[in-house]
């Protein structure tokens, strides 16, 4: 009996809100309620060391680019991030974290942390590992079909 294949998207989708679910309610429940995906948007600029500017979080997220500026605007607004003229290219505004963006990071992260601990309990090292190679797999797969 062969088994029979199912999209990757449909299986994944259930997990995505599985992960964004408990994560959005730990949030509501510390007082932070901000959009989820402006939360991300921060966390992407500090991982790439406020180096970031709006099209390349754009395409990053994969979201059209008006999406992504009425985000910026927004965390903008909150003081969560400020643009800042790219010394190289005077056409560019890098987004910067503010320290107040800065501290709202230490939270959610915090809270992500925590949330996928809770998520990965039961599972064991050799689990964990598995997924880990099958995720990075299937993104070097992707990365083939492009």
């Amino acid at each position: 009996m062969t088994r029979q294949i199912q999209p990757i998207g449909a299986t994944l989708a259930p997990l995505r809100w599985a992960i964004m679910n408990p994560i959005k309610a730990r949030l509501k429940q510390q007082g932070i309620a901000y959009p989820l995906e402006q939360l991300i948007i921060l966390k992407v600029i500090r991982e790439h060391d406020n180096s970031l500017v709006q099209q390349e979080i754009a395409e990053m997220m994969g979201k059209d680019k008006s999406v992504i500026l009425r985000m910026v605007n927004a965390l903008e607004n909150e003081n969560f991030i400020c643009r800042v003229v790219d010394a190289n290219d005077r056409r560019r505004n890098i987004l910067k974290l503010t320290e107040t963006g800065r501290e709202l990071m230490i939270r959610f992260v915090e809270i992500e942390t925590q949330v996928t601990i809770d998520l990965m309990e039961g599972l064991t090292e050799n689990e964990l590992s598995t997924f880990d190679k099958v995720i990075e797999q299937i993104k070097t797969n992707s990365g083939k079909l492009i």
